[in-house]
Formats: structure tokens, C-alpha cells, sequence
């Protein structure tokens, strides 16, 4: 249709943690939270390189799914292990549900839209990163 407006798609946010930590979080079109960052990072230039190691890869992570004290579920994504890293047995939690969620598979559901959003996100910066720039 022309003139139609685009849809609005998934988009990062940075979030201010406690002293001058900061992290990311995964907005849905609709501005619903889909993900949070496991972590939190020293400065801007780690985080954006701990973003491109999640969206380059993407389809490697593996999703681990549980039940907090108030038995809602929730999700937790990690990267698969690396002899780069300190220890490299060990996999490395990067994302985690934003939310609890009442049924497990609305839970896998937030996953699905989770993975969703990073491949949204990866196309996005293929076609419009300025310079090698991420247009976040």
C-alpha cells in the first residue's frame, strides 16, 4: 500500500545500571520487553562488542528455560563455549527473559520472539550501519 507507514521492528535499548555499568534490553515493535542483557558491561565499547558477539552468534545460543520462587518461568540464552574465553568449558549467559511468564510455553514463545528480534536486528544493521557504525 503506498504511503503505508513501515512497521515499527525490534529495537536495543542501553540501560544505566549501578555506577557506571551498562546493559541492554530488547524491545518488541509494540514496545513490550522481550529480553535483557545477563549481564552488565564496563563501558559502551564492551557492550557493543558483547552485541555483536550475540547477533554474529545468534544461531549457536542455547535456551535454558526455569521456574523462580514464584513458579513463573522464565528464559536464559547462552553462548556456546570458547577457548577465547577465561575459562573455556564454560558457557557464558548472555540474555535472559525481561519478564516471568505464567505457562512454559508462553515462555518458549518469548524465546521464539527473542530469536525473532535478533535476526530483525541483524538485517537491520547489514542494510543500514553507516561506516561500520551499529545505527544504535
Amino acid at each position: 500500500m503506498p504511503g503505508a507507514a513501515r512497521s515499527r521492528g525490534p529495537r536495543l535499548l542501553a540501560v544505566q545500571g549501578t555506577g557506571r555499568l551498562v546493559g541492554w534490553s530488547m524491545a518488541a515493535g509494540n514496545g513490550r520487553q522481550l529480553a535483557v542483557s545477563a549481564r552488565l558491561y564496563r563501558s559502551e565499547a564492551e557492550l557493543v562488542i558483547a552485541l555483536r558477539e550475540l547477533l554474529i552468534e545468534r544461531a549457536s545460543l542455547r535456551y535454558a528455560f526455569g521456574q523462580d520462587a514464584a513458579r513463573a518461568w522464565g528464559w536464559s540464552a547462552y553462548l556456546p563455549p570458547r577457548s577465547t574465553r577465561a575459562d573455556p568449558q564454560s558457557e557464558e549467559p548472555v540474555a535472559r527473559s525481561a519478564r516471568g511468564y505464567l505457562r512454559r510455553d508462553q515462555c518458549r514463545q518469548g524465546v521464539v520472539s527473542f530469536k525473532a528480534g535478533l535476526s530483525a536486528l541483524e538485517r537491520e544493521l547489514r542494510t543500514g550501519g553507516q561506516d561500520g557504525r551499529w545505527p544504535w
